[in-house]
């Protein structure tokens, strides 16, 4: 399937990841220095305030930054960033969740965690969940308890998110869960072998090659079992009870497949799930909306739809 042109300009640009061992911290650095270039020529989207701070556990101090858009709030979005549970950081999605806050009119809260291979699961699992908490715990002084509340991440994040919600709804909690789930392009089934889904057998996309998210997957989980809720959602044995959900898939990515029986599954389970595919574009799109016309138009289309499903819940 051929991808958008614009895009694939862009995709001819990426570095490649070279055979072997994974240099984290060269990864890390380049897509540090990508982020200029994704910004796009319009610059980084104004919104009311930013404001960074830190929860502190018992093992680690998990950053925060809270952006508050120019108009009045609709609720909150608490945000995980993705990057292979290794690469990113607050400031690599800085751009992304400017856009959110705006074009949703949501406070969002994103945050961040200890990165593998350095520190292997459970604790980028346990940092997200912190926040999660706290955002929960919080709502009035977001954007607002009476307002919805949302729990999201792309790719690695979309499965953190995922993970978080099944934790959440098992254990006694402060404050009201999280009303919705925004999944995007999410990693459901770190059990998953090779050959298990045909969206993996096709490695169709050119910025997440099988090879790659088999390593990343590896260096996260570092011997842990990957059947566990926390690494695999799809997993879970009870899907049911869980916050709706709006699970973003592509048709290239090699996680397509558990994407969508995932979705299925929530929706078999009872919980009002919706399903949204685009052709054309590859993972991590929704970050090059400020320079790729067609990611910025499928970005629109997720927020849309992400309003529908809470207007309609």
């Amino acid at each position: 399937m051929a991808l958008d042109p614009v895009l694939q300009q862009l995709v001819d640009q990426l570095p490649s990841v070279p055979p072997g061992p994974v240099d984290y911290p060269t990864l890390r650095a380049q897509a540090a220095a990508m982020i200029p270039m994704i910004v796009g020529p319009g610059g980084r989207i104004d919104v009311a305030s930013i404001e960074d701070r830190q929860i502190e556990t018992r093992d680690a101090k998990v950053p925060l930054r809270i952006y508050r858009p120019s108009t009045e709030p609709t609720g909150t979005l608490h945000y995980i960033h993705g990057g292979g549970w290794a690469i990113g950081d607050l400031d690599t999605v800085d751009h992304t969740i400017r856009r959110l806050c705006r074009d949703l009119s949501m406070v969002v809260v994103a945050s961040s965690y200890r990165l593998a291979p350095e520190h292997p699961f459970p604790a980028g699992f346990d940092d997200s969940l912190a926040a999660a908490r706290w955002i929960a715990a919080n709502r009035s002084s977001l954007g607002g308890d009476s307002l919805p509340a949302i729990i999201g991440g792309d790719s690695a994040g979309g499965n953190l998110a995922a993970a978080i919600c099944i934790a959440m709804r098992d254990e006694p909690q402060e404050g009201r869960p999280f009303d919705a789930q925004l999944l995007l392009y999410p990693a459901v089934d770190l059990d998953a072998g090779e050959n298990d889904y045909p969206s993996r057998v096709r490695d169709a996309d050119p910025t997440l090659r099988r090879a790659s998210l088999t390593v990343c997957v590896a260096d996260y989980a570092q011997g842990a079992d990957t059947a566990d809720p926390r690494l695999s959602p799809l997993k879970a044995d009870d899907l049911s009870r869980l916050p709706r959900a709006l699970t973003v898939v592509l048709s290239v990515d090699p996680l397509r497949d558990e994407a969508v029986a995932y979705a299925g599954r929530l929706r078999d389970a009872g919980v009002r799930s919706e399903l949204l595919e685009f052709d054309h574009l590859t993972h991590g799109f929704v970050h090059f909306a400020g320079i790729i016309p067609a990611a910025a138009e499928a970005t629109d289309e997720v927020v849309a739809r992400l309003q529908a499903l809470l207007a309609n819940g």
